[in-house]
């Protein structure tokens, strides 16, 4: 028998192939689609990382200039007080230096003192 090409069947595996094939082609655009959209996502995060991680930066900049400042300003007041320490161990010397010659003026004041009245007397 012959077979008639003219005529255009639809067999139910014609059927499951076609229907096979656009699901395919849909699944083929979700997931191009899905992709997509999740590079966009990646590339916007990218950015602001990028974003943060210069903040971050100038920020970490700004506390390692303080805390290089206040290393000057911790050394500075420890030199500073150091000096003043050191200026009044020489007050303390001197002063004592000086309540010695005040009791020995004040002997020799008494003792002039002592004098005085027994000539007078």
């Amino acid at each position: 028998m012959p077979i008639d090409k003219s005529k255009f069947d639809w067999n139910l595996n014609t059927i499951i192939q076609v229907l096979t094939l656009v699901g395919m082609a849909a699944g083929g655009v979700a997931l191009w689609t899905n992709r997509s959209r999740d590079v966009d996502e990646l590339q916007r995060w990218r950015t602001q990382a990028q974003q943060d991680s210069k903040e971050l930066s100038a920020r970490v900049g700004k506390v390692e200039g303080l805390v290089d400042n206040l290393g000057f300003r911790v050394q500075a007041g420890e030199q500073s007080a150091a000096a003043t320490a050191g200026a009044i161990r020489e007050v303390q010397s001197s002063l004592n230096v000086q309540g010695g010659d005040l009791r020995v003026m004040k002997e020799i004041l008494q003792r002039i003192e002592a004098t005085q009245k027994r000539t007078v007397n």
